[in-house]
């Protein structure tokens, strides 16, 4: 591994030099820059792992109060059908009125959750900034070594 680092340092004084053409064939330049490039490759998924770690556990939330929001919403839709079944067979007012209150309370419940986490996964950014611009330096920087 050292030995292929030293080839690369080598070929890079070469470049800077900028002493001509090098007696070097490509296959020797593409195998000593072949551990630095997987490297390089490993690195930017890291960092770009690191980088969605914290979008993907905002992710999980929102979807948690998505799911809540969902559950207090279908809760509605059976109080609702309760209440609707004790309008029909009741002659008195506490058996409906009662379901219907208890409809109500689960739908503003229901509806606010499940707005609270549909706001919170709006406002995800799932891009990994960082990654993409490292990757861009990396690319300008490969296509400015080309150029020389």
């Amino acid at each position: 591994m050292t030995e292929q680092r030293e080839r690369v340092a080598e070929f890079g004084r070469e470049l800077r030099e900028d002493s001509g053409p090098s007696d070097r064939s490509v296959k020797e330049i593409i195998d000593a820059l072949r551990p630095q490039v997987q490297e390089l490759v490993a690195k930017q998924i890291e960092v770009a792992r690191i980088e969605l770690t914290p979008v993907g556990r905002q992710a999980g939330v929102a979807i948690g109060l998505l799911v809540t929001g969902v559950v207090f919403l279908l809760l509605f839709l059976v109080f609702f059908f309760l209440a609707g079944m004790y309008t029909m067979n009741a002659a008195g007012f506490p058996p409906w009125a009662s379901a219907g209150i208890i409809a109500v309370i689960l739908l503003v419940i229901g509806g606010v959750i499940a707005g609270a986490g549909a706001n919170a996964l709006r406002s995800l950014d799932p891009k990994p900034h960082r990654t993409i611009q490292t990757l861009q330096q990396n690319v300008n920087w490969i296509k400015g070594q080309f150029k020389s």
